[in-house]
């Protein structure tokens, strides 16, 4: 590891260069014509290889210059440089499909794939499918206004106590044990929502729209084939998807165990009734928060790792002493958390925003199990598209590991542990739900593009009561009339990706499950799903991984008798 280190670079040492469009247009069309004429599996490999050189050199500009944007979102040079990404990205992914099309029509496939494996062509045909030269203006729009978005909420400015707060580091308010405070807390943040919300409706308004013509030019009857498409689900659809949500919400699954939780909540705070922004506050004395000052998050996430994985240094510490993380909030700082791998590099980046909740530790870990699945597949395939799984395997990385650091969490918690891994695990049931609702959500956007914001907002109401009977929003302007869909980056800038996070976590409490019993095993199943990579699609990966399809509904009921059982429901 020493060595390693010695060779690894600083973040900050790394340097960008605007990545020349036309370069890559002409080492795309040398390997299409390489790729056509090949009939020695040995020449077409060696083409796709210097090809693989070209698109990794690609997305790591693309990766160093969307986190130093996000770092700092009124830095005018980045603001550009993602400008320039987002109006030239959809023309190198039209120029990538165009090189594996030859690929898929190559007269040597079998060997071809005899040496590769399946995926990358199973891959290869999705990115056809998705991408067209006619499209790259709608595609490039699409781009510029998630970018749009983002940057409204990274420019929050919410007065509240005489201070300027983010929307991030308005949390611990939102939690506050003070009614008063906790109710102050939400209208100040429901009032900036309801401030911006003919702009968010405006934008959103767009990107149905431009998503829809998309679909309708790439010959598909409406954005969710497109969308399924782009998530690349290669062995579950929409109705399979329908069926999840509908295990969700049955008697004696997930919905019905939500409403005993919030009527339980209601005895512990001691309120006649429970409100909107009563909902954040678990406990009577306060959700959890780490006992540890946010300066010490870092040298505790070394060391449980160290112990987690029995190895030192970690490769958390590896990464946050070469500047590879920035885990704080601050005004200016795209919001929400991700990891981002510099392929070029490869190496992954942690972004996130800290904010003195149990969030903290939670998003901490999360990230970082992505990181270490980056870093576990980087030898497990020679395309850059196959290093990594379809979005929901990904997810399964990240949340395991929040259940599989539960050990450790006297390190950041101290006496409150229990009561973190209490809140966890409540807070990951409900969940559930919510999450299906994004989903259901936007299946009804989609199909019916010509929906009005105002038809938008009533349609999201009405799923609410369905997933989420019981939320009483006190006849707030904002919430009432169905606007709480626009607080969730993802149904603006990653369309159908949150059923992921809920697929994830049916797998993830597998893990958890399998752990209480034998930890060894536990984590067999999961540097197994890690190592793997992108090698498999979903349904492939669990199951060579020893965990059931998260599409059972014996695996919804029995998870939910563990999950009540372990928090004594």
């Amino acid at each position: 590891m020493s060595d390693e280190k010695m060779k690894m670079p600083k973040f900050s040492d790394i340097q960008y260069t605007r990545p020349s469009v036309e370069a890559f247009r002409e080492c795309a069309m040398s390997t299409r014509l390489k790729l056509m004429a090949a009939r020695d599996p040995d020449v077409a490999e060696n083409a796709l290889m210097i090809f693989q050189r070209e698109m990794s050199a690609f997305d790591t500009a693309f990766t160093l210059c969307m986190i130093r944007h996000d770092l700092d979102t009124s830095d005018a040079f980045w603001n550009d440089e993602m400008d320039f990404f987002d109006e030239h990205y959809p023309v190198v992914s039209e120029l990538s499909a165009g090189v594996y099309a030859a690929l898929l029509h190559s007269e040597i496939r079998p060997q071809l794939e005899e040496r590769f494996g399946t995926m990358i062509f199973q891959k290869t045909q999705n990115q056809r499918d998705i991408v067209s030269s006619e499209v790259l203006d709608e595609l490039s729009e699409e781009s510029s206004l998630e970018t749009e978005y983002s940057q409204i909420l990274s420019e929050a400015d919410i007065l509240f106590k005489g201070k300027h707060q983010t929307l991030s580091t308005m949390t611990p308010f939102l939690e506050s044990t003070d009614r008063e405070t906790r109710k102050k807390a939400h209208k100040a943040v429901s009032d900036y929502y309801l401030s911006n919300k003919p702009k968010f409706d405006e934008i959103y308004d767009k990107m149905v729209k431009i998503r829809t013509t998309i679909s309708k030019k790439l010959g598909y009857k409406d954005f969710v084939e497109l969308g399924y498409k782009r998530m690349e689900r290669y062995d579950y659809d929409p109705e399979k998807v329908a069926v999840f949500r509908d295990n969700v919400v049955r008697y004696r699954y997930i919905v019905p165990i939500t409403s005993e939780i919030r009527r339980l909540q209601k005895n512990r705070l001691g309120v006649d009734k429970l409100y909107y922004y009563d909902l954040p506050c678990l406990f009577l004395h306060g959700n959890p928060v780490p006992t540890i000052p946010q300066s010490e998050y870092f040298s505790t996430g070394c060391q449980m790792f160290g112990k987690m994985f029995s190895k030192d240094p970690s490769f958390f510490q590896v990464l946050g002493e070469h500047d590879f993380m920035d885990l704080f909030s601050r005004q200016n700082k795209a919001t929400g958390g991700y990891c981002a791998s510099l392929l070029d590099y490869g190496i992954p980046y942690i972004l996130m925003n800290a904010n003195s909740t149990a969030d903290d530790v939670a998003t901490m870990v999360h990230e970082s199990g992505h990181a270490y699945a980056a870093l576990r597949s980087i030898d497990s395939s020679q395309f850059i598209e196959c290093l990594s799984p379809t979005l929901e395997a990904c997810e399964i990385h990240s949340t395991a590991m929040e259940y599989l650091t539960y050990p450790y969490m006297e390190m950041f918690f101290e006496k409150q542990a229990d009561a973190y891994r209490e809140q966890h695990m409540t807070l990951a049931l409900l969940f559930l739900p919510y999450g299906c609702l994004v989903d259901e959500y936007q299946h009804v956007v989609y199909s019916h593009p010509e929906m009005t914001p105002e038809e938008r907002h009533a349609a999201w109401r009405e799923l609410e009561k369905k997933y989420q009977p019981d939320i009483d929003y006190d006849d707030d302007p904002f919430y009432e009339p169905g606007g709480a869909w626009m607080k969730k980056e993802h149904i603006f800038t990653s369309p159908f990706y949150y059923i992921d996070y809920c697929l994830a976590q049916v797998c993830a409490l597998q893990i958890w499950d399998i752990s209480r019993k034998n930890r060894k095993k536990a984590m067999t199943i999961y540097e197994h799903l890690c190592a793997a990579g992108g090698t498999k699609t979903l349904i492939d990966l669990v199951e060579s991984a020893g965990l059931e399809s998260p599409f059972s509904v014996d695996v919804m009921k029995k998870l939910a008798y563990q999950v009540c059982d372990y928090l004594n429901l």
